[in-house]
């Protein structure tokens, strides 16, 4: 039977998980306006040099909050069909902005955030190449995929996708349908918008976009 490995320790005894959980508790707590390395210090009680001794820098602290926040999301494993797996993940990150809304922009910021990501990347590109793209599309493909999800997620946080009221609505009822015929068109709708069901929407037009050279049957890649 293996050892288990040791976990990694500050030169004062504290646990190095122990400094990361406070950065991100801090992190999800006050954003990242009220984030800052000396503050996690102040938290753990050390010198800000000792969270840098093992982090290296502020970003990489952020990186690492950003992969264990990913970590946090189950993601099912993959189901034999490219379209289940790549909406299977788009759902994971949507949860995450949910559960997460105040550190979730970190994974626009890097490329990967950690071996998290890389499980979740794994899964999509898989799906392209099942798809039957080339790896030069499913590279390009696959970052559009999270650009996408990343964006929509986003949005949703901040609010764009809340049905539409208040100085917004009136604002638009004052367009009037002459000048905005399309616009009054869906005033009914957007009033009565539904984020769920937009999200649906929005995924399979995406999915539905992706030209397959492998189509699916009875659930198993061709």
């Amino acid at each position: 039977m293996k050892k288990a490995k040791p976990r990694s320790r500050t030169p004062l005894g504290l646990d190095r998980s122990a400094i990361l959980d406070a950065a991100f508790a801090l992190l999800n707590d006050a954003g990242e306006e009220g984030f800052s390395v000396r503050k996690v210090g102040a938290v753990m009680g050390i010198d800000p040099m000792t969270v840098l001794h093992h982090f290296q820098s502020k970003e990489e602290l952020l990186r690492q909050i950003a992969d264990r926040a990913l970590g946090s999301i189950e993601l099912p494993p993959p189901s034999g069909k490219w379209q289940t797996d790549l909406k299977n993940v788009a759902v994971a990150y949507r949860q995450l902005a949910h559960r997460h809304p105040r550190l979730f922009h970190l994974h626009f910021r890097f490329h990967a955030t950690g071996m998290a990501d890389h499980l979740s990347s794994e899964i999509v590109y898989r799906a392209l190449l099942d798809a039957g793209l080339s790896p030069e599309r499913a590279a390009g493909l696959g970052l559009s995929f999270y650009a996408f999800v990343l964006g929509f997620a986003l949005a949703e946080i901040e609010g764009l996708l809340k049905p539409l009221e208040g100085p917004e609505e009136e604002e638009m009822v004052a367009l009037g349908a002459e000048s905005f015929p399309a616009t009054a068109a869906l005033l009914p709708a957007f009033r009565a918008l539904d984020s769920d069901q937009a999200f649906d929407d929005a995924v399979g037009a995406f999915i539905a976009g992706i030209p397959a050279k492998r189509p699916i049957k009875s659930g198993r890649a061709a």
